[in-house]
């Protein structure tokens, strides 16, 4: 199902993400990498709208999209992980 904003407008979001990024640490930044990967995979937003949303230049979203794209495998594969 595609997203759709209800309360917020992409701006705003846009904005509301990067905030809660870069306060967040460790599983929540697997977290966040893999939303926002899985919502550009899918069509829901495009890679210039998140670099404009983001105030990024194309250098800079290619590293943090690179950061990102690692950030989710290690995040999927934790939540693949299962004890003996």
């Amino acid at each position: 199902m595609p997203l759709t904003l209800k309360y917020a407008t992409a701006a705003q979001l846009g904005d509301a993400f990067r905030e809660r990024y870069r306060a967040a640490s460790k599983v929540e930044c697997g977290r966040l990498a893999k939303w926002i990967l899985d919502h550009i995979d899918a069509g829901d937003f495009t890679d210039t709208q998140v670099r404009n949303a983001f105030g990024l230049t194309v250098g800079q979203y290619t590293t943090i999209k690179a950061k990102w794209t690692n950030l989710r495998t290690a995040y999927n594969a934790m939540l693949a992980a299962q004890g003996e």
